[in-house]
């Protein structure tokens, strides 16, 4: 099975690609879900993740207590490792669960949508790399909007994943995401032509 790994900053619109994959009839992996639900109670994660950290970081409901883990995330580098060690192969696991899942109902291309695929090195485990972009001002905006947030707390979130620059380095296939919808919609078909295995749906 070939595999697009799809990446870009916050706020960058890689869900706006990733929808219109799905539209084509291509398994689209969701990163994001997946690390949902590594952290829900009672899974294998989380049994490990009390192992490691006990009882102090859970809420009486099972749930992980986030400003816990954030202070752990942000401050104690050797503890956000140890945390990434117990969630990233449990995401991986379930990843390849969904791309054998994609492959035996027929499926000859799948994306992994991930938003932190070079920052774990997961370029590796792909065929190719595809990165959303868009300036970093359109970036802070749609953000700020969408979360309601401060450019302070934007830029906070951005300086905590790979400079766009170095992400590029990557990159297969750069998609531009500052204009129009049909823009990047013709971005993505252009970039298919060229994916081993891929058909457009008639």
């Amino acid at each position: 099975m070939y595999r697009i790994g799809l990446t870009g900053g916050v706020g960058s619109g890689k869900s706006t690609v990733s929808s219109y994959m799905k539209e084509l009839g291509i398994p689209v992996i969701d990163g994001d879900k997946l690390a949902r639900e590594a952290v829900f109670p009672g899974s294998p994660a989380m049994v490990k993740i009390r192992e490691a950290f006990g009882d102090d970081i859970f809420l009486p409901d099972g749930n992980l207590n986030r400003l816990k883990v954030g202070e752990i995330v942000f401050t104690n580098e050797a503890k956000r490792q140890k945390l990434n060690s117990i969630i990233h192969p449990f995401i991986w696991h379930r990843t390849w669960q969904e791309l054998i899942r994609a492959q035996e109902e027929g499926h000859e291309v799948a994306v992994l949508d991930m938003p932190l695929l070079l920052e774990i090195s997961w370029q590796l485990r792909v065929e190719e790399v595809w990165i959303v972009e868009v300036p970093l001002e359109v970036q802070i905006q749609r953000v700020m909007s969408r979360d309601n947030f401060t450019r302070a707390q934007v830029l906070e979130r951005i300086g905590k994943q790979m400079p766009t620059a170095n992400k590029m380095n990557y990159a297969d296939v750069i998609i531009d995401n500052s204009h129009s919808i049909e823009e990047t919609r013709r971005q993505v078909r252009e970039a298919l032509k060229h994916v081993p295995g891929f058909v457009f749906p008639k």
